[in-house]
């Protein structure tokens, strides 16, 4: 499957992709929203939630890497470092 392909498919399309083909990679809080980040093939897709809601509101999907900034700045490589610097 494509980016353009998904970006076509209806909401619940997108969400029956997402489910059946979707890797789960990580979680967020944006705002009021709960972001979900899922990779399907060669790109990636946010499932944004609301707070009063377990259906997805919206999903957006990218295949740029800067977009998976916010995600990779919570990853704690702390421990990995120590291992770096005591193997030096």
């Amino acid at each position: 499957m494509t980016l353009l392909y998904f970006k076509n498919l209806t909401q619940q399309q997108k969400k029956t992709t997402v489910l059946r083909h979707g890797t789960f990679l990580s979680e967020k809080n944006y705002g009021l929203f709960r972001t979900m980040l899922y990779q399907v093939d060669g790109f990636y897709v946010e499932v944004y939630f609301t707070p009063f809601s377990r259906d997805a509101a919206w999903y957006r999907s990218f295949d740029s890497t800067k977009s998976l900034q916010p995600y990779l700045q919570q990853i704690d490589i702390s421990s990995l470092l120590q291992d770096v610097s005591l193997s030096s």
